[in-house]
């Protein structure tokens, strides 16, 4: 090629890498020699002179009771991992969280080139791992969850939640029911807390239980909250769209009308939101954007353009559906 082209071999080399050192000209004419000649670069050759794989380890938990993108949060993400990753010329492959898996075989995957970065799905508030992976040099950045002195993309739950409040309150309710999330996790205290604190602010009754996300805890909550005498909610917020189905469940087993007798109020806005019926008022969690942003994070850091310990920080928003209307609770809603 280089005898083709009229130029020294390490000119190809330059040219091929575009390098600013050659001029396009001879760029040019060293790629027209390429095509001649049917040459194709090798990427495994290239990478492995850059010490890159270009590969990121997206690692989700491994559940023992159903596959884990049966749940339409983990898709969401991986759209996201995906989208971002193919923009930026890097390829992402999945890593299972199994119980059995400790810091030391993440920093085997580094070590081995198996991958250059690693991103987290799901991860608890324990953040004793984290830190034995960034002191032994691994990259990561954490999703949904947060933590001084580690690499994070999450989403602020006040904006939204203020603006369903807002429309909670016009609507005439003042008496808010909610189900919390797992409170191992961050994603569940920070939800309650904003919950906590919006329902001093705008003087509403309140009455909350705990939950795990899930919809059984989201069926088994709205049991607690409606299931006795009295002044019950006419309205319950949830920590997850998945609890708010539960609710709904909960709701025509008791033949509880939503939203006349009890409105629902979920938390994600994820594709299932918009097949219930009534369709679900939800918090708009940009679930796939926080993993096209950690992505993104994760890159730059490898390429060197960022500097650690990075936190981004999204808004979310809130999005009126089906399972809201003005307060109009039923004698059937006031005796649970």
């Amino acid at each position: 090629m280089a005898k083709l082209a009229g130029v020294s071999e390490s000119t190809v080399s330059r040219a091929l890498n575009d390098s600013p050192l050659i001029s396009d000209p001879i760029k040019e004419k060293v790629r027209r020699a390429a095509k001649e000649l049917g040459y194709i670069r090798s990427r495994q050759a290239t990478l492995f002179a850059s010490k890159r794989t270009n590969m990121i380890g997206f690692v989700v938990p491994s559940y023992e009771s159903f596959p884990p993108f049966s749940r339409s949060y983990f898709p969401a993400l991986l759209d996201g991992v995906v989208l971002e990753t193919d923009a930026a010329g890097y390829s992402a492959t999945i890593i299972l969280d199994r119980k059995s898996v400790d810091t030391e075989d993440y920093y085997t995957l580094i070590r081995s080139k198996t991958v250059d970065g690693l991103l987290f799905a799901v991860t608890r508030a324990d953040f004793r791992p984290f830190y034995g992976l960034r002191e032994q040099g691994v990259p990561f950045v954490l999703i949904n969850n947060y933590h001084e002195g580690l690499n994070s993309v999450d989403a602020l739950p006040e904006s939204g939640m203020r603006k369903a409040f807002a429309h909670s309150i016009r609507l005439g309710h003042r008496h808010f029911g909610y189900i919390t999330g797992d409170m191992q996790f961050r994603n569940a205290t920070d939800r309650l807390e904003v919950f906590n604190r919006l329902a001093s602010e705008f003087d509403v009754k309140t009455t909350v239980t705990e939950g795990d996300f899930s919809k059984t805890s989201g069926y088994l909550g709205a049991s607690r909250l409606l299931g006795g005498k009295g002044d019950t909610p006419t309205l319950i917020m949830t920590s997850s769209d998945r609890c708010a189905f539960g609710v709904l469940a909960y709701a025509a087993e008791e033949g509880l009308r939503v939203p006349q007798d009890l409105n629902v109020i979920g938390y994600d806005n994820l594709p299932p939101v918009t097949d219930v019926s009534p369709t679900l008022s939800t918090i708009d969690h940009p679930v796939t954007a926080l993993a096209r942003h950690a992505a993104r994070l994760l890159i730059s850091i490898l390429e060197g353009k960022r500097q650690e310990p990075v936190q981004e920080w999204l808004q979310t928003d809130f999005i009126v559906r089906n399972s809201t209307s003005a307060a109009e609770k039923s004698d059937k809603a006031d005796k649970g």
